[in-house]
């Protein structure tokens, strides 16, 4: 027997149709492994108390009717876990829980798999080498940010401090009226491009008039004539503090498949857990910054943005083709791992 709670993306979103199907693989999968034991399958997308969806409702009324379970099967796909640890351990007292499976992006589980790769792999344009190549040096930095997470906001304010902003390319998106305060009581100047929405037209999350009209792009590098002028990528990621689980999805992505050095605005385990997955980083370019230990993410990406800033275009066009073999085989190494991961979804229990 297997319960199923929790919501998805709408079909017409992105990543919706993907998100629908593997959840249904993997109830398939379950049903087949456990077939004489009773199992409760989460999906986590927006699931926990704090949603006023109805989801959780699901949950405590299961509570009222005193249901008792086998085994709870966490999954999680394009967002980070909401629930907290003690709605968790709620659930496995009043349920019984005997055993609990974290699927997709956990970080560290047996039955881990990242849901960005995989369907990164199948929408992310297959970009020619030579038109994302760095030819002519221009700027030093790209940095797209859509969602004005607090973090992002700092950054944004301190590059705007520091004279770093006409080195490079940043976007920051303007505050939206919505139920989430995404910049928690902070204060910016949006910075916005010239971009067309036309790409995200069919895309149900999409909104031009959101967060001053800067696009949900979650699979392309953006326009060729912007990605085309900068050297390094800024990650602006979803998650940030250094003590919370990695999560790693499409930013992470973006300079695999365009050919570019990144570093990550987020936590700083990502370097790690992307050279266990077989990825290649950058550090040694820049040795004087260690943004794999940093416990001041922000202020030493900064550090790193002036170093740059007083190295001359000749050195950072050297630095750039010295990098070229890593980035092509990170590129490689992109779309391998994405039929890995595609792998580990639709065999989870192996």
């Amino acid at each position: 027997m297997l319960a199923k709670i929790g919501r998805t993306f709408p079909e017409h979103w992105m990543y919706g149709p993907e998100e629908i199907e593997i959840v249904d693989k993997t109830r398939q999968q379950i049903e087949h492994k456990f077939p004489d034991e009773s199992n409760l399958l989460i999906n986590t997308t927006w699931f926990g108390p704090q949603f006023d969806n109805g989801e959780w409702q699901k949950i405590e009324q299961l509570f009222n009717d005193n249901a008792r379970f086998d085994n709870l099967f966490l999954l999680a796909t394009i967002d980070p876990l909401y629930l907290m640890e003690k709605d968790i351990s709620e659930m496995c007292v009043r349920f019984g829980i005997k055993k609990i499976y974290k699927i997709g992006m956990f970080d560290n589980s047996k039955y881990e798999w990242n849901f960005h790769a995989l369907v990164g792999g199948k929408l992310m344009p297959r970009y020619d080498n030579d038109d994302v190549i760095l030819k002519n040096y221009d700027k030093d930095f790209l940095c797209y940010q859509r969602k004005p997470r607090a973090w992002r906001v700092d950054f944004a304010n301190l590059v705007r401090k520091h004279g770093l902003l006409e080195n490079g390319i940043m976007t920051l998106g303007a505050k939206t009226e919505e139920q989430h305060a995404w910049c928690e009581e902070r204060t910016w100047e949006p910075m916005t491009l010239d971009e067309s929405h036309d790409p995200y037209k069919n895309d149900g999350q999409n909104n031009p008039k959101h967060y001053g009209g800067i696009p949900n792009d979650l699979v392309t590098i953006g326009g060729l004539d912007v990605w085309n002028k900068c050297f390094l990528y800024i990650s602006s990621d979803c998650v940030f503090d250094h003590w919370k689980p990695v999560f790693v999805n499409e930013p992470v992505w973006k300079p695999m498949i365009g050919l570019r050095p990144y570093i990550v605005l987020g936590n700083p385990k990502t370097y790690g857990w992307l050279e266990k997955n077989g990825f290649r980083t950058f550090h040694r370019y820049w040795p004087q910054v260690d943004l794999v230990h940093s416990i001041d993410v922000i202020n030493d990406h900064i550090k790193l943005l002036k170093f740059l800033g007083i190295k001359s275009k000749d050195h950072k066009m050297s630095m750039y083709q010295d990098m070229l073999p890593d980035l092509i085989y990170n590129k490689q190494r992109f779309y391998e791992f994405s039929r890995e991961q595609k792998h580990k979804m639709e065999n989870i229990f192996l």
